[in-house]
């Protein structure tokens, strides 16, 4: 009798039964998902446009779900501080989070923020595309982006705009074009949309490149939207020449989309994109995708997981070409 070969049948058998155990823990908490409210962090503030069609999202998906849907505000960094927060968080789909770009760009120009957006999220569903304008106060002198730019030759860095944070696309679009006109801008970074925005009506700034915040106030007549950073000129906006038509080749594409720390299971996964489809396709969704230029854009997390990828690889390479990292 070989006593090494059979104690090592044993504690293959002891191994192979542990791994059974796992699986068949996970398939019943897959199965009894969810079983507790659901957090889902914005990385925006209250009260924007990405924060109300979100909850109007949480509202339908919670119903689908048959658990309520918590929405948690963590403004900041262009959402990374939200993204920070998630990615320390277990993968058991109790904690989720909105992504974007700017989410996804940031730690390429501030490494110190310690993720990796391709490695460490579970992608779940992307919803929407962000829709970029450039906007003035109405009483401003300017009536079109080739004015603005004139204005900023004339006095260098004379032009204050208004973004929501560094490390994010538009940061990235506005430096782009800067470049690209031979000019430089005063950029002043806010926590959020609603903030860079509110700093323009109040004049605390020149110029806004924004997502749709502006909407409203422009449907007011408090601010004039000079040009859009999109491929053709936005439905509601028709008078907005894009930024390529006023002869500089540039757009700023823009997504939102919820992710989940790594590791989440697949089948949890499933269950959450069934339910934001729902919520995605849900008549309250593309009201308020309508009211604040939201691009409705469903995609389920493996072609979530590509669009990231991709908006990296055209990003991260205008990055290093104009020196954009900090610490």
């Amino acid at each position: 009798m070989n006593i090494f070969k059979n104690t090592r049948a044993i504690k293959a058998a002891t191994r192979l039964g542990g791994v059974f155990l796992s699986l068949a823990a996970a398939t019943s908490m897959a199965s009894d998902y969810p079983k507790q409210p659901i957090t889902l962090v914005v990385g925006f503030a209250a009260g924007g446009g990405s924060d109300v069609c979100v909850r109007a999202l949480a509202k339908t998906a919670s119903e689908q779900l048959g658990q309520s849907i918590v929405v948690e505000n963590r403004p900041g960094a262009g959402s990374s501080l939200s993204i920070n927060y998630l990615v320390r968080q277990r993968p058991d789909g109790y904690t989720l989070a909105t992504l974007s770009t700017g989410g996804a760009l940031n730690p390429y120009v501030t490494p110190s923020i310690g993720y990796d957006v391709t490695q460490d999220l579970t992608p779940i569903v992307m919803i929407a595309q962000y829709q970029v304008g450039i906007a003035v106060r109405a009483d401003a002198p300017w009536t079109s982006l080739k004015e603005v730019i004139a204005a900023a030759k004339a006095q260098p860095e004379s032009v204050s705009v208004a973004i929501a944070g560094l490390g994010t696309s538009l940061h990235i679009a506005m430096e782009s074009l800067g470049k690209i006109a031979d000019m430089k801008w005063v950029l002043v970074p806010y926590k959020s949309g609603m903030e860079a925005t509110t700093a323009l009506v109040r004049g605390d700034t020149e110029l806004l490149v924004q997502t749709p915040e502006w909407a409203p106030f422009v449907r007011e007549g408090r601010l004039r939207l000079l040009n859009v950073l999109t491929e053709e000129r936005m439905s509601g906006f028709p008078d907005a020449p894009t930024v390529k038509e006023a002869g500089y080749d540039l757009d700023a594409p823009n997504f939102l989309g919820l992710v989940g720390p790594k590791g989440m299971d697949p089948a949890i996964v499933s269950r959450l994109e069934a339910a934001f489809k729902k919520a995605a396709d849900s008549e309250d969704f593309h009201k308020c995708a309508d009211q604040f230029v939201l691009k409705a854009d469903f995609r389920d997390g493996r072609e979530f997981k590509n669009y990231i990828q991709r908006t990296v690889d055209s990003y991260v390479p205008v990055i290093k070409e104009l020196d954009l990292k900090t610490e």
